[in-house]
């Protein structure tokens, strides 16, 4: 009987189990000239760049990598804004040319996530506003979760469009990124995929440089291979990844 259950099962298809996948995200580009560093990255990596900034546009249009919008959105407290900053302030019509605005200036975007946004993302009547315009156009959202009360994913998903979670934010000083990136490994591991999204500074691009080459048993993807598949197929074909 043993002998039969061993050749029952040997006989059967092997499956390889898929490997955890990683999605990193560099953001905050557009403002130096340094950040074409980023080009350099693997094509995997996606880049999410700020509109109306020095080098933005012209870094999307060189880039082999998935582009991102990357919105600015109104933070908590009183800081002063940057141009083109949706807020809760502005009427349907302002917040209307300020996105078309931005999308017109970063036309490869494929996908937006929130520049700042602790305030505008808690406001569950603006990001349902921001996610039918992104529905309207198929493009996907990512979560930046610069706040615990985000209404952002809830608002996507009622308006079926395509969107994830960043969940390790690799943006604080040099000696602390060996650890935020092992966490980023193990949530990996342990979820089977995990969002990162990191700053372009010398320090950060540099460390990624050599922390991507030495990537074992973990698939660096674009963040549109974790988009949930319902979700995509609800709302419409979304543009495939250059490169």
């Amino acid at each position: 009987m043993r002998y039969l259950l061993i050749l029952l099962l040997s006989s059967l298809p092997f499956v390889a189990k898929a490997e955890p996948k990683l999605a990193l995200i560099i953001d905050d580009l557009g403002y130096n000239h340094h950040d074409r560093v980023v080009l350099s990255l693997p094509q995997a990596v996606t880049l999410s760049i700020l509109p109306h900034t020095p080098f933005g546009a012209a870094l999307a249009a060189r880039a082999r990598q998935p582009i991102m919008l990357h919105l600015p959105m109104q933070p908590e407290g009183h800081p002063a804004l940057e141009k083109g900053t949706l807020t809760e302030q502005q009427s349907p019509a302002q917040m209307q040319h300020i996105l078309d605005s931005a999308l017109a200036d970063i036309p490869e975007a494929r996908g937006v996530n929130n520049h700042m946004g602790s305030r505008l993302t808690q406001d569950r009547q603006r990001m349902n506003w921001l996610m039918t315009q992104l529905a309207r156009r198929h493009l996907y959202f990512v979560d930046s979760r610069t706040s615990a009360q985000s209404q952002a994913m809830a608002a996507a998903i009622a308006a079926a469009v395509p969107a994830v979670e960043r969940q390790v934010f690799l943006d604080n000083t040099p000696a602390s990124l060996p650890k935020q990136w092992h966490r980023a490994l193990r949530l990996a591991r342990q979820h089977g995929q995990v969002v990162v999204i990191a700053h372009p500074h010398p320090y950060t691009l540099r460390f990624l440089q050599k922390a991507l080459t030495q990537l074992k048993g973990i698939e660096l993807v674009p963040v549109t291979a974790l988009l949930p598949g319902q979700q995509l197929a609800r709302s419409g074909k979304i543009a495939a990844p250059r490169g």
